[in-house]
C-alpha cells in the first residue's frame, strides 16, 4: 500500500496521548494504517491488521521520503519527564534534526549496529578456543579438497596428519592392542586463542620435543601454517598475536630437520636392506617397501595403485600422480612383476589392508622402521626411498630426463616439457637396467620367467 496523500495526513493528524494511541485501529480491508502526531513532525503510529503498532518517523532527504521505525508502543512512551531521552517525541525530534542537517539517521543506525555486532563478536573470540579456529580450518580444507578447479589443495594423507596430530589420544587401536597417543597439537587446542603467545608456545615445544622430536616439528609446521591462516580471517585477526609464531625464543625450541641428504639409502646399505624388507612376515608391506626403491614413486602414489592400472601383459603400470592430472605411465619391471603376482587379489588395491577403512595399505613406515633398526641401518623415511631411487640411478647412468619421467617430475626445461616425448620402451630400457644392478647389489638372485613381457624398441 503507498502512502496517503496530503488530506488523508491531516486527517490522522492529531494530538497523540495515550489513550488515543491505544484506540487507533486500521480500516477493515486494509493492510495497515499510519497516524500522525501533530506536536512531533515526522512521528507516526502504524497500525497493521493484525492489531500491531509501533511508532514510526519519517522524514525527507534530497527531496525523497523515508521511514523508518523508532520502536514498539511498550518500550517507547510518547512523553516523560523532563530530561527523559527514550521517549517517542524526543526520539522524533531527534531524528528531525539530523535530516534538517542532510544526515540520514538510518546510515547511523546501521553503523550504530555494525560497531555492536563487532563489540560482540570482539567479546566472543576472546574466549574463543584454538579448538574452534582449527576446526574451521580443517573444515575450510575439507570443501577445497572437493572441488575439481582448486589449486594447492590437501591430500587425504596430509588432512590425516591434520587429525592424527590433534588427536585427544586415548581411543582404542582398530586393529591391535593399545590405545592411540595423544597429538603434540593437542595442548594448544585447549588454550584460547587470546593466550596463544611466543612464550606459551616455546613452553609446548620444549614439553613435546623431549619426546618425539620429529613429530614435534611436523607439529610446529602444521601450526605455523595455520596461524598464519587465521591472520586472513578478520573473525580471529584481531584477538591473535601474529608475532608469536616468529619468535627466536621459540624457534629455538624446534628440533632441527633430519638432513634430506642423508635421508637415502646408500649402495652399501642394499643387501642388508632388502634382507630385512625381505623378512617382513606382511608380504603386502614388504612389496610395498621394495616397490617405493624401485620405482622412486611417491608414498600415496604407489599405496594407490589398482589391480586395473597393473598390465602384465605389457608390462607397465598407471600411476596417478599429482604433476599429471592423467598420471604417468612406468615400467613394469621383471622382479617388482614377480612381486605384484604374489600378491593376494582381495579387492581393488594392489597393496591391499583388510582392515584398513578405505581397503588400502595404510602405515607401513612401522614394520620400515623396524626393519631398520633390524638390519642396523640409520632412520630413512618413506620419502627416502624416493630419494634413493633418484642417487642411485646415476651409478647405471641412467639419464636424468628418464629419471624425473618416471619419477613423475615436473619438467624444468623447455625441451622436457614441449618437445621430448620418450616411449615406455625406452623407460624400460634404463629402468631394467636399474633393477637388475639394484638386485645384484642386494646379493638377490633373479632369473625372469622367459615368458615374462619384455618391452622393446621397435623402429
Amino acid at each position: 500500500m503507498g502512502k496517503p496523500g496530503k488530506a488523508e495526513r491531516e486527517r490522522r493528524r492529531v494530538h497523540f496521548t495515550a489513550d488515543r494511541v491505544a484506540k487507533f485501529a486500521c480500516e477493515p480491508g486494509k493492510a495497515q494504517a499510519f497516524f500522525w502526531d501533530d506536536e512531533a513532525r515526522g512521528l507516526g503510529v502504524r497500525v497493521t491488521a493484525a492489531g500491531a503498532k509501533s511508532y514510526v518517523f519519517e522524514g525527507w532527504l534530497h527531496g525523497k521520503s523515508f521511514r523508518m521505525t523508532i520502536g514498539s508502543l511498550r518500550e517507547w512512551p510518547i512523553d516523560g519527564p523532563a530530561g527523559e531521552t527514550k521517549t517517542a517525541r524526543f526520539e522524533a525530534r531527534r531524528l528531525k534534526n539530523l535530516t534538517d542537517q542532510g544526515i540520514d539517521p538510518r546510515h547511523l543506525e546501521a553503523e550504530k549496529r555494525a560497531k555492536v555486532d563487532a563489540a560482540r563478536e570482539q567479546a566472543k573470540a576472546q574466549v574463543a578456543l584454538v579448538a574452534d579456529a582449527w576446526a574451521a580450518y580443517l573444515a575450510y580444507h575439507r570443501e577445497r579438497m572437493a572441488l575439481p578447479y582448486a589449486k594447492k589443495k590437501w591430500g587425504a594423507r596430509h588432512f590425516a596428519d591434520h587429525e592424527r596430530l590433534a588427536q585427544a589420544g586415548g581411543a582404542k587401536y582398530k586393529r591391535g592392542q593399545g590405545e592411540t597417543k595423544q597429538g603434540p597439537l593437542y595442548p594448544l587446542l585447549q588454550m584460547r586463542l587470546a593466550d596463544v603467545n611466543a612464550a606459551a608456545l616455546a613452553e609446548w615445544m620444549r614439553k613435546e620435543a623431549a619426546d618425539r622430536p620429529s613429530t614435534a616439528r611436523q607439529a610446529f609446521v602444521l601450526f605455523r601454517t595455520f596461524w598464519r591462516w587465521c591472520a586472513d580471517r578478520p573473525e580471529y585477526s584481531g584477538i591473535r598475536d601474529a608475532a608469536a609464531i616468529a619468535s627466536k625464543d621459540l624457534r629455538a625450541e624446534v628440533p632441527v630437520a633430519q638432513n634430506k641428504r642423508f635421508d637415502v639409502l646408500e649402495r652399501a646399505h642394499m643387501k642388508a636392506w632388502f634382507a630385512a624388507v625381505r623378512a617382513i612376515p606382511n608380504p603386502i608391506i614388504s612389496a610395498y617397501l621394495q616397490g617405493l626403491a624401485l620405482t622412486g614413486a611417491r608414498r600415496e602414489e604407489l599405496a594407490g595403485l589398482r589391480w586395473e592400472n597393473v598390465d602384465f601383459g605389457l608390462g607397465a603400470i598407471w600411476i596417478r600422480d599429482k604433476v599429471r592430472a592423467e598420471g604417468r605411465k612406468v615400467p613394469l619391471t621383471p622382479y617388482l612383476a614377480s612381486l605384484l603376482r604374489a600378491l593376494p587379489r582381495r579387492n581393488e588395491w594392489v597393496f591391499s589392508s583388510p582392515g584398513a577403512k578405505d581397503g588400502k595399505i595404510a602405515e607401513p613406515r612401522i614394520a620400515h622402521v623396524r626393519a631398520l633398526d633390524a638390519a642396523g641401518l640409520p632412520h630413512v623415511t618413506l620419502h627416502g626411498l624416493r630419494r634413493t631411487f633418484a642417487s642411485l640411478a646415476e651409478w647405471v647412468e641412467m639419464p636424468h630426463g628418464i629419471v624425473a619421467q618416471i619419477m613423475g617430475h615436473t619438467p624444468s626445461a623447455t625441451a622436457e616439457r614441449h618437445y621430448i616425448s620418450r616411449p615406455l620402451e625406452l623407460l624400460a630400457v634404463w629402468h631394467t637396467k636399474y633393477e637388475a644392478w639394484i638386485l645384484k647389489e642386494a646379493g638377490i638372485e633373479f632369473a625372469a620367467k622367459a615368458d615374462a613381457p619384455r618391452l622393446q624398441i621397435v623402429g
